[in-house]
């Protein structure tokens, strides 16, 4: 156990998906009696693909622990499990571990042991020089004969020859996993470059070594290894156009496709040292598709000018495909209709619009009737023997929609994953649009026919897409999309507050009181966890949510001693995990912070632990809120990957509680960056009954006269859209 290496070989492979890879595995150079060792990680933290038989280095240990097991001929095996390890791996540089991998390597066909012993002693380690060469060329020890010909003195048959070096492709990258090393490049990263480039990886590089910052290196590390390694000087325009690539990247990172010279020129400036005349070269570059586009003194994300160029230009195609109002449409229209409905103006005018358009918005308010009339909408399609293709964001957004329309409904990230769909009568559906940004409308628009109709369903006043965009916003600022608004409450109460208390929000006025008949206005003491927990006890269904993430943890450990003192902990002792500053317990309500399509959660999904007794394979057992197909909650036994993504959900931050809805909502105020009037609007109506908002007044004020989103982030699509 001295050592904080060891080498392994791959007996098994369990599982092997992007967020789930589980490998059993056997020591080569570590004497442990009777063990079984298995490592727990995922895809990109692997540098090849993992085969049985492959010699795999585990670099440090990370979360590593070791039990007795019990086997089921007698007596006990160690049990080795090291979870999500610094892995990678090499090829044997010893004969034991050279004739072993050969002999029981599948790719190496028609090699047994005793030929990989020959090959060994005739060879040793320069064999791995002389496969890394053609077959045909002449050998380096005695040019009068090829390397194949060296090879086969020993194998003696072609087909054998043969094997040696086709078996050897596989691992050929193991090469030039050595060279991106001494470069520094780590094991992610150097997997994404094999999959990008595969052979062709190093002079891929050398070319540019800033095509390492767009396979997700952070920017000073490519910059660095630039320099050091590739020799790029301070002033070369190779370097100057990443630092405005980089310059933009952080400005999307804001929600922003596009960017003005003074939106960026700070951070250029910065990454520049503040040099006025690298600063002046690099406003002058012209840019290209490969690392910026600049198109009328305007600075683009090549990727972002991309999305938005297809989404305009696919709408424009649409658009322009409207239809004229006919008999068809009309009897469609009046049979969407149940018996005796009330058919109100705003609903009617909505569904006409939408019949005779192939690319359409519906938004809205809180509970002013979008999903009535969404349903009205599908009936419609429905009966001109349309396909419709519902999808949401989040899948409790998604199971929503499905009770509320009768259709089955999938997330984006579920459909995304299917194969193109050539369909041209069909309706793509999407709720809570609001959300959508450029990439995942792209994603959508290239994943259907030129034809299929686009329904876009939501609430532009409410928190922006997190990545950079403003579909449904720039669709409705364009004038040249159809479009209708809703704007009578219905979910609430027709004497509910909550609606015009929040209507004044949205447009930057404060309310005539900020205490209503709904919503509670409470003056913090100045300690607003005491002032959470107090509010929180005054209601038996109730959801907090906070502007930071540090609020929200410190909410969730100070929740938990109160509201759940007794529960049963869950006990992580020789448990090969870690898990943060809090413990878990049964009855606490969780969150899950990851989207796995091998669970079928999303990124936000709530549940409730309902077992706290920790196994080999499941951390603990939740109840989902969401419902299965029956319209029942859903259990899940969380494994020790997932559980990783596990966090308590006393109290959320407003982004993983959007697109849902909670009884009774408490908001807690902290003035910031995300403070603006739509982070306010958005978190007020999320509730079905009652707010409680507590902070300051000033701080209220405040979040109601600073601008949202809607107002602040620049995007491009509206424009485009104008001019297809």
């Amino acid at each position: 156990m001295k050592s904080r290496a060891y080498l392994v070989r791959i007996t098994r492979i369990y599982q092997y998906r992007p967020d789930n890879v589980r490998l059993g595995a056997i020591f080569v150079n570590h004497k442990a009696g009777a063990h079984r060792i298995e490592i727990l990680t995922t895809q990109d933290k692997l540098n090849i693909d993992p085969k049985v038989g492959q010699q795999w280095k585990i670099l440090k240990e990370q979360n590593f622990s070791i039990r007795q097991q019990q086997v089921s001929m007698g007596g006990y095996v160690d049990v080795w499990r090291f979870m999500e390890p610094t892995l990678k791996c090499v090829m044997p540089d010893n004969g034991v571990g050279f004739v072993t991998f050969l002999s029981t390597e599948k790719a190496f066909e028609g090699i047994g042991k005793v030929s990989a012993q020959f090959l060994w002693e005739k060879f040793r380690s320069e064999i791995f020089n002389v496969l890394e060469r053609d077959k045909y060329a002449p050998y380096e020890k005695d040019q009068s004969k090829t390397n194949f010909q060296a090879v086969r003195e020993v194998l003696l048959k072609d087909k054998a020859v043969h094997g040696l070096w086709n078996g050897y492709k596989e691992y050929s990258n193991l090469k030039h996993s050595a060279q991106l090393v001494e470069w520094e490049i780590e094991a992610p990263i150097q997997r994404q470059l094999f999959r990008f480039a595969d052979q062709d990886a190093i002079n891929f590089l050398t070319q540019n070594p800033y095509r390492l910052f767009s396979l997700g290196m952070r920017f000073h590390k490519v910059d660095d290894i630039a320099q050091k390694h590739f020799g790029i000087k301070q002033d070369d325009e190779t370097r100057l156009v990443a630092i405005v690539e980089q310059a933009l990247r952080l400005w999307s990172d804001q929600g922003n496709t596009v960017a003005d010279w003074q939106d960026i020129e700070p951070s250029v400036s910065k990454l520049l040292n503040k040099d006025l005349r690298l600063v002046a070269r690099a406003s002058e570059l012209d840019g290209d598709i490969v690392g910026f586009v600049k198109q009328n003194n305007q600075y683009f994300v090549s990727g972002n000018y991309i999305f938005e160029k297809t989404i305009a230009k696919r709408f424009g195609s649409l658009r322009k495909l409207n239809a004229l109002w006919s008999s068809e449409l009309e009897e469609a229209f009046i049979t969407s209709f149940p018996a005796d409905w009330p058919i109100e103006k705003a609903q009617e005018r909505a569904v006409r619009t939408a019949l005779v358009s192939h690319v359409f918005a519906l938004t809205g308010g809180a509970g002013t009737g979008k999903t009535t009339t969404t349903k009205l909408i599908v009936n419609a399609y429905q009966k001109l023997g349309y396909t419709i293709y519902p999808v949401a964001l989040s899948g409790k957004a998604a199971r929503r929609l499905q009770q509320s329309i009768g259709n089955e409904t999938k997330t984006i990230a579920k459909l995304l994953r299917e194969t193109n769909l050539d369909e041209d009568k069909a309706v793509l559906l999407v709720d809570e649009a609001s959300m959508l940004d450029a990439y995942t409308m792209w994603r959508l628009v290239t994943l259907f026919s030129e034809k299929v109709r686009i329904l876009l369903i939501g609430d532009p006043y409410q928190l922006p897409p997190i990545n950079a965009g403003f579909i449904l916003n720039d669709v409705i600022k364009s004038g040249v999309i159809n479009h209708v608004e809703l704007d009578v409450v219905k979910r609430q109460g027709v004497d509910s507050s909550v609606p015009a208390y929040s209507n004044a929000i949205r447009h930057g006025i404060m309310p005539e009181s900020l205490t209503t008949a709904d919503i509670t206005f409470h003056e913090s003491t100045g300690d607003i966890l005491q002032d959470a927990v107090t509010a929180y006890s005054e209601y038996d269904n109730a959801m907090i949510v906070a502007p930071t993430n540090d609020t929200v943890r410190k909410a969730n450990i100070m929740l938990q001693g109160v509201v759940n003192p007794n529960g049963k902990i869950l006990d992580l002792t020789d448990m090969p995990i870690t898990k943060g500053s809090y413990d878990f317990k049964e009855g606490d309500p969780i969150v899950i912070t990851l989207t796995s399509y091998k669970h079928d959660v999303q990124n936000g999904t709530l549940g409730v632990i309902k077992c706290a007794e920790p196994s080999d394979e499941y951390a603990c057992v939740i109840e989902l809120e969401d419902l299965d197909e029956k319209g029942n909650k859903r259990l899940l036994e969380v494994d020790w990957q997932l559980f990783e993504y596990i966090d308590l959900a006393y109290c959320l931050t407003l982004h993983k509680l959007q697109g849902s809805q909670a009884p009774n909502v408490i908001v807690l105020l902290e003035r910031g960056r995300l403070l603006d009037r739509s982070w306010l609007y958005t978190a007020v109506t999320r509730a079905e009954d009652k707010v409680h908002i507590i902070g300051k007044e000033t701080d209220f004020r405040y979040g109601v006269n600073k601008k949202g989103a809607v107002d602040s982030r620049k995007t491009a699509l509206a424009e485009m859209l104008k001019n297809v």
